[in-house]
């Protein structure tokens, strides 16, 4: 049964670059509409080591969290639905962390698994796009997540070690950086996209659709379109080709960090991680043989979100995305 109560559902995404906070207000099944959103730049995986998290790292993440939690009850919501990612699944002392988390400021985090990570963000990916048959990526700070779409239904995902955070620590030892890092990121990335079986470019087969997320992918889009001088309220279906992606690696190269955070588009807390994520998003194209990809607002937080307003649904993906944003339009406004 579809409810008729409204409800306002929190997400929390806590990532290994950035902490994200989304509110929605929702009539499950019927109609949504975001109220809120709060991004924090957290660098959770930052100096982490064979011992876990940093103590430094630690404290960031604890301030906001407190904080979106503040928030969360000065709405009040009625569901908050909180999450971590690759730094928080990988680290030593992830557990302790948990713990502390958990006790002091009252929120249960579920880790998300590589798999599960990759099937939300193609949740909430495939309830903004019809996407048909075709791949979605999705750069992080920590980790990569490459899902395979068929009949606009996740067949299979894998995640794979190259966040753009975590390949700029791993990688970059000098600013500029040099060739023979450059090199060796490039290896690693290679060696790291082997080990999905079905991303050879005798498997993939051409010309399938490539949407994109997460705020790598995003910040690329937003270089390309402030190129162009182009007049954008979302970055939302921006269309980024792979020659663009080209460009601006041979851009981003050349400069420094300093230097980079004066490129018009791009946000200046992602201007010594962006190039390894355009590394990463270069190589999933040329083994996908695709020539442009779609960039999508949505990802992992509006999948949970979709996985909760669709619980009335055996698979939760709207039937036909366009007509109901039109209905959802109409219902909210």
């Amino acid at each position: 049964m579809i409810a008729n109560k409204s409800q306002r559902i929190s997400v929390i995404d806590l990532g290994s670059n950035t902490a994200r906070l989304v509110i929605l207000n929702a009539v499950p099944g019927h109609a949504y509409r975001l109220e809120d959103e709060i991004r924090e730049v957290v660098r959770l995986r930052e100096g982490m080591t064979a011992a876990g998290l940093s103590d430094t790292a630690v404290a960031r993440a604890l301030f906001t969290l407190r904080l979106f939690k503040r928030f969360c009850d000065s709405y009040p919501v009625d569901l908050i639905i909180p999450t971590a990612t690759s730094a928080v699944r990988d680290a030593a002392n992830g557990p302790a962390f948990l713990q502390t988390v958990s006790q002091e400021i009252g929120l249960d985090l579920q880790v998300l698994d590589g798999e599960r990570e990759a099937y939300y963000g193609t949740l909430g990916v495939l309830n903004e796009v019809a996407l048909g048959n075709g791949y979605v990526l999705d750069i992080g700070g920590g980790s990569a997540q490459l899902s395979k779409v068929r009949g606009n239904r996740y067949e299979q995902g894998q995640s794979v070690p190259l966040g753009a955070l975590a390949l700029s620590e791993q990688f970059a030892h000098t600013d500029p950086i040099e060739w023979a890092d450059v090199h060796a990121m490039q290896q690693y990335i290679a060696q790291q996209l082997d080990t999905i079986p079905w991303l050879t470019k005798k498997q993939a087969k051409p010309h399938r659709h490539l949407v994109g997320l997460g705020g790598t992918i995003r910040n690329l889009a937003a270089i390309e379109a402030a190129r162009q001088s182009h007049p954008l309220n979302t970055l939302h279906g921006f269309v980024l080709s792979r020659d663009s992606v080209m460009e601006t690696i041979q851009l981003l190269q050349q400069l420094s960090v300093a230097e980079r955070r004066q490129i018009a588009g791009l946000n200046r807390d992602r201007a010594d991680i962006i190039f390894a994520g355009a590394l990463v998003l270069a190589e999933v194209m040329d083994r996908l043989r695709v020539n442009a990809m779609t960039v999508s607002k949505n990802g992992l937080r509006e999948g949970l979100f979709f996985e909760q307003f669709w619980q009335h649904l055996a698979y939760p993906v709207v039937a036909n995305v366009r007509r109901f944003s039109v209905l959802n339009m109409a219902r909210v406004y």
